[in-house]
């Protein structure tokens, strides 16, 4: 049985930007989404998270590539994208009172406590602050 994972952004972000210090590690990662030993789940406002950051570093048709991409492993079940609902939001704004996350990261962290999955992520402060709510894979380059 594949262990389920929960994605930060950071690790899409890695896997599509050439010469991130972490591509590498984020193509091990999806290498094992690919080969069913990961199940996938991301929120749903990772793809606009990624998106926002390709478009801000690599340009707006790259970003446009990511998205088509993103979709692609979406509607071919390698990723699942979790609805953001009024039950979540209360839940990851109470994540944010306790743990003082960066923008939207306590959305992650909720999708991740609620689906008792790891939270992979290359975000250092990110993995800090949700070790002791959520089991937590992170990366060094």
């Amino acid at each position: 049985m594949p262990k389920e994972v929960v994605l930060d952004s950071s690790v899409f972000v890695s896997a599509f930007v050439k010469g991130d210090r972490f591509r590498a590690a984020a193509l091990r990662v999806f290498e094992k989404v690919f080969l069913s030993k990961y199940e996938a789940f991301a929120s749903v406002i990772g793809p606009v998270e990624v998106c926002g950051v390709i478009a801000r570093r690599a340009g707006v048709d790259e970003a446009a590539s990511v998205k088509r991409q993103l979709d692609k492993w979406e509607s071919m079940g390698f990723i699942v994208c979790v609805e953001f609902n009024k039950r979540r939001s209360l839940e990851a704004a109470e994540l944010a009172l306790k743990l003082r996350p960066r923008e939207m990261d306590a959305i992650v962290v909720q999708v991740a406590r609620e689906r008792k999955a790891a939270l992979v992520t290359f975000d250092e402060e990110m993995a800090e602050k949700s070790r002791g709510v959520v089991e937590v894979s992170s990366f060094q380059p």
